[in-house]
């Protein structure tokens, strides 16, 4: 059945709400990130805001999953758009889209909800471990995919998820810092250890 024009504004006004929930977040913080805050940044009234995401909770949690799932998206797009083949993407290109991604706007918006999921109450604690637990298992696959490594064998699979921790690291010290110079040393030399380590497919 197709959807109506009302269904379809509805659908429109949800999707403005979530973006400006992910520019509030990654620009003023968990704190700042009201319901009203988020509706007056969409350019909709409260009351719609409020239909969507009735409290401040419920628009953080939907934010939360809605920022991973544009994160793991932008990944699988980006890998499967890698040449393949023999002269196919280098491990440099790979390492480096991992990075990229916790460079993102979302990954800083992520970063916003982890700070206030520290703090004393940490009502956010599991919400944000159980995304970004998803997020690192999906890079992880990728990055198996890309590389063609051979996710059997455990050395593989431990400089995987360190290249995980790596890029989440600098994308953290991309948000106070322009670490742009210091990344690409980091990721050409990383990508240099990584593929002398890992066990490729045969």
């Amino acid at each position: 059945m197709p959807r109506t024009p009302q269904q379809d504004r509805s659908r429109e006004t949800r999707r403005k709400l979530l973006d400006a929930a992910v520019t509030v977040l990654s620009g003023q913080g968990a704190a700042a990130t009201t319901v009203s805050a988020v509706a007056s940044e969409a350019g909709v009234s409260r009351g719609a805001a409020q239909h969507h995401f009735a409290t401040r909770d419920v628009l953080i949690e939907e934010t939360v999953t809605e920022f991973f799932n544009a994160l793991t998206h932008q990944l699988r797009t980006t890998v499967a758009d890698l040449p393949t083949g023999p002269d196919g993407a280098s491990t440099e290109d790979v390492v480096r889209l991992v990075a990229e991604s916790f460079a993102s706007d979302s990954f800083r918006a992520a970063l916003h909800v982890w700070s206030a999921a520290a703090g004393p109450e940490g009502e956010l604690r599991d919400l944000i471990i159980a995304a970004d637990s998803r997020y690192a298992r999906e890079v992880h696959q990728l990055m198996g995919l890309a590389l063609d490594a051979d996710l059997s064998d455990h050395a593989t699979r431990e400089l995987l998820r360190m290249t995980v921790d790596l890029a989440r690291g600098l994308g953290l010290g991309a948000v106070l810092v322009d670490n742009s110079e210091h990344r690409r040393r980091v990721i050409d030399r990383w990508a240099g250890i990584l593929s002398d380590g890992i066990v490729r497919n045969d």
